[in-house]
């Protein structure tokens, strides 16, 4: 699809921009108007108009400080619906339930949404008591599982952005709110390959993740049990990290086939 779009970009307004999208979209850090011009071999009078139609439609954002192009909500949105509606999320929701089933809890897939987790499927366990987030619901970075899963394995000038523009309010009285602590939490989630949150974003809650990955090994989605303490804390949770990472290399299947049937 990448080719075509490039071969096909100089005869169509649309295809300019959605070759300049495309670029932002897989681009490590924010992109300049000259980077645009450059990727999209247009002028830069053109690569700017381009893009302020892409940023009033909400498919990009300006940072106002450096003046660069990052993902917009409405992308995120769109390819969060797309995901969703698409015939490999049946598959996705097999994976989790049975997971869900094994380990008697619940269970969740993250994505990264701008400085957010955004939970992209959750099967809830069959507890009476068990916590209501439902998929598109939103979460921090800096005290869940999956949050602190995509900040250790950022590259790390994008970690560098994601941590300077976080705010560390404490959820509750064990949530990391230094970000010397945070630093070296997030070596340590690097050098174990797992997440973990002890009852950092919500009391009497822990949570353990571990990464979904591309065909080159980028994580591109968090995989994460989360339980009252008391039923199952984290050393049971531990005990579960071969189920978890055999679901998650599972799921990195499902999403990687459905990106191939996508181009």
């Amino acid at each position: 699809m990448k080719r075509s779009v490039e071969r096909n970009a100089a005869a169509s307004p649309v295809l300019k921009a959605i070759g300049l999208l495309a670029h932002v979209a897989r681009a490590s850090a924010p992109v300049s108007l000259a980077a645009l011009s450059a990727a999209g071999r247009l002028p830069k009078p053109t690569a700017h108009r381009l893009a302020g139609l892409l940023e009033q439609a909400g498919l990009v954002r300006k940072d106002p400080l450096t003046r660069r192009y990052v993902v917009g909500a409405a992308l995120v949105e769109i390819g969060f619906d797309a995901l969703r509606s698409a015939p490999a999320h049946r598959n996705r929701q097999l994976l989790l339930e049975r997971l869900s089933e094994k380990l008697g809890e619940t269970v969740n897939l993250g994505v990264l949404s701008g400085g957010e987790v955004l939970y992209l499927d959750r099967v809830e366990a069959s507890w009476p008591l068990r916590m209501d987030f439902k998929p598109g619901s939103r979460v921090p970075l800096h005290c869940t599982a999956n949050g602190k899963l995509f900040l250790a394995y950022a590259p790390p000038p994008a970690r560098d952005r994601l941590l300077r523009g976080l705010r560390l309010p404490p959820m509750t009285s064990r949530t990391i709110t230094s970000r010397t602590k945070l630093t070296a939490e997030l070596g340590a989630i690097r050098r174990r390959g797992w997440s973990e949150d002890d009852e950092e974003f919500l009391a009497g809650v822990c949570c353990l993740a571990v990464p979904v990955r591309d065909e080159r090994g980028r994580l591109i989605a968090g995989l994460a049990v989360s339980a009252p303490s008391a039923r199952f804390n984290l050393d049971r949770a531990r005990e579960h990290l071969p189920d978890l990472r055999m679901a998650a290399d599972a799921l990195g299947i499902e999403l990687r086939a459905l990106k191939e049937d996508s181009t």
